[in-house]
Formats: structure tokens, C-alpha cells, sequence
């Protein structure tokens, strides 16, 4: 009877130990969902503290832009101080474990991308070609200028040495043309002669390698062109490789306009009638000037190992181009808010966490 008594005790201990091993295992279980569940929902409570500094390390960068503007009447060139807005304004985020940076890019020092004649972009692409050889044939230029138009035009009509929907339809992956305005850059991709084409390689492969990666001259080509600046080329930012574009084969009007303006005592161009820039408007159809009216404005925030980041653009005149419908479209919702908040810049164009506005 004893006997019995006890197995019966030491059966109820094991079953007893089994529940508490049970019930341990899935208690530890709910503490483990629930720090997962908590560190996920941190997250998007730590992205969104990062998101009101990066967009208070915008407001503190236009603030310096107008104050600048005021006083100065124009921006020329970041060289009247406003190049580091962060600096300049004195300003830290208040909580002292995060860091921000801003870059401000001269938007206006590009040519707008709608405004070039078919005479200077197939000399561009001719130049780009060359490389580094002395001698440029435009006619090299002609295949990639047939292949942008027949990609934007409406028609089926190709051109001599172009490509319409024939020629992208017998490809492997096959697409067609959109018959309207180039986008973005990386729509370059997409067209004929701008990537490298294996059964083509010495024609191809302008803007990108046989392994898909931008070539120098893709990165001049961005540093060059704008999307969203309408109005004339401001020639103080501008990059070397647009100003000795501009300047043609003139040597030495590159040089002294590298050098800067020989008076007024100013790093940069100041007045747009100076002998160097009326010397250039002759070399190129593109029209120059000297001041800052487009500013692409890109914001990073950091903490730890978390980030964020806010790429705008802000136009302080009329000289912006219009946007087509579609994912650039968000920024006339930004240019219509800033008007009625009398915002000093109207916002083309903004984007968070990705590249690119363009």
C-alpha cells in the first residue's frame, strides 16, 4: 500500500515538473516576442525622431539660404559663406547621441535638359567618345542624340541611327519606348547605345560598363544636366567639365575662366556681362548666368547605427522646370504648401530614405 502511495506522489512530482518546464519554456517564449515586438516598434519611434531632425536640419539650411539672400540681394557661389549652412547657423541637435550633415548643391550651375539643340548635346556625346583624344568627330555624337529622340518622340519613325520599338522588342528582355520626356538618369539605362552592348561594344556603353556601373562620363553628365533648373547656368558652381564644354575649343578662355574674374575683388562672377562669360555665350547655345536660383539640399541623420535621409529640391525664383506626372510628382504638392506657409524657397521635389529625386 506504501508502495503504491509513493509512486503515486513521485508521479505527481514528475508531472508537476513537466508543467513547470512547460509553463518556463513558455514564459521565456512571450519575453522573447515581446523584446522583438518592442525593439520593432522602437524602431519606427526612432525613425521618426530622425525624421524631425532631418527635416529641422533643412529648415535651419534655408533659413541660412534666405538670410544670405536678404542681405546680399543674389547667391552667386557658396564663397559668401552659405556652403556650410550647419556651421554658419551655429546650431547641434539637441539630443547629444544623434549628428546631422548637410550638403547644398547648386542645382542652377547645370544646364537645363530639356533646353540643349541637337548641335551641342551630339558635340557632347561626340566629346565624351574621344576620351582622351585629341581629334572629335561630331558624326560619333549622332548615334546616342537618334537614340534620346527616338525614345522621347511620339512617332515610329526611326531615325538614321536611332532605335523605335523594333529594336527594343527583339531584345531579351523586351520593352518599348514611352514616347515622352526622359525622367531620371538611370532611364539611360534603357536606351540604346548609353549601356554597354556586348554585340556592340565600341559604339555602346557611353553611360554604363559591361557590368552595369556608371562610367566618368555618366558622372559628368549628372554633375552637368538638371532636371528641374529652367532658367540660365550659373558658371560659378558649375563643373570644370561643363565650363570647358562651354568654352568650346577655347583653350585659353577655359583657363582664365577657371581662374575667376579678373576684377571686383570676388572668387566668382558676379556680373553676367564680364568679358569671359560674353566670350562663352558665343561657343555653345546655352544660356549663362551668374547667380544660385535651384539648391538640391541632402540631409543625413544619424544615431547609433540608424539613419535617415532627406534629399530635396528647393527653388528660390521662377527658374524651375516643370515636373511630369509620377513619382517626381510629390513635389507640386510641396511648391503649392510653401506658398500658402510663404515658405522663402518653393519645394520641386523631396524624398526620404531614398535616392533620388532624379
Amino acid at each position: 500500500m506504501s508502495r503504491t502511495k509513493n509512486r503515486r506522489r513521485g508521479s505527481i512530482l514528475v508531472f508537476i515538473l513537466v508543467v513547470i518546464v512547460v509553463i518556463s519554456v513558455l514564459s521565456l517564449r512571450l519575453i522573447e516576442e515581446g523584446i522583438r515586438e518592442i525593439n520593432h516598434l522602437s524602431q519606427f519611434h526612432r525613425r521618426d525622431d530622425l525624421r524631425m531632425h532631418a527635416y529641422s536640419a533643412m529648415d535651419v539650411a534655408v533659413g541660412v539660404l534666405n538670410e544670405f539672400k536678404l542681405i546680399e540681394g543674389k547667391l552667386y557661389s557658396p564663397a559668401q559663406g552659405w556652403g556650410d549652412p550647419m556651421s554658419y547657423a551655429g546650431v547641434a541637435p539637441l539630443d547629444e547621441s544623434v549628428t546631422w550633415s548637410v550638403r547644398l548643391i547648386d542645382e542652377s550651375a547645370k544646364v537645363p535638359i530639356y533646353k540643349v539643340n541637337e548641335k551641342d548635346m551630339t558635340a557632347l556625346f561626340a566629346l565624351m567618345m574621344a576620351e582622351e583624344e585629341s581629334l572629335v568627330d561630331e558624326d560619333d555624337g549622332e548615334p546616342f542624340f537618334d537614340s534620346m529622340m527616338d525614345w522621347v518622340d511620339g512617332d515610329d519613325e526611326e531615325r538614321d541611327e536611332g532605335a523605335e520599338d523594333d529594336y527594343y522588342e527583339s531584345l531579351e528582355s523586351p520593352y518599348f519606348t514611352p514616347d515622352k520626356k526622359i525622367n531620371n538618369f538611370e532611364e539611360f539605362r534603357l536606351i540604346k547605345g548609353f549601356p554597354h552592348d556586348p554585340e556592340d561594344p565600341d559604339d555602346s556603353g557611353i553611360f554604363f560598363d559591361e557590368l552595369g556601373n556608371e562610367t566618368v562620363n555618366m558622372k559628368h553628365f549628372r554633375d552637368s544636366f538638371s532636371f528641374f533648373n529652367d532658367g540660365p547656368v550659373n558658371i560659378n558652381n558649375a563643373s570644370p567639365f561643363l565650363k570647358k564644354f562651354l568654352c568650346g575649343d577655347d583653350e585659353r578662355l577655359y583657363e582664365d575662366l577657371m581662374e575667376g574674374p579678373v576684377a571686383g575683388g570676388e572668387p566668382y562672377y558676379v556680373n553676367p556681362n564680364s568679358r569671359n562669360i560674353m566670350a562663352m555665350r558665343g561657343k555653345r547655345n546655352v544660356s549663362i548666368g551668374t547667380s544660385a536660383t535651384v539648391f538640391r539640399v541632402e540631409v543625413t541623420v544619424t544615431r547609433g547605427k540608424a539613419n535617415f535621409q532627406l534629399h530635396a529640391i528647393l527653388s528660390s525664383g521662377t527658374s524651375m522646370a516643370p515636373r511630369p506626372p509620377g513619382p517626381g510628382g510629390r513635389g507640386k504638392i510641396g511648391a503649392s504648401s510653401s506658398q500658402k506657409l510663404k515658405y522663402p524657397f518653393r519645394v520641386l521635389s523631396i524624398r526620404e530614405n531614398e535616392n533620388l529625386v532624379d
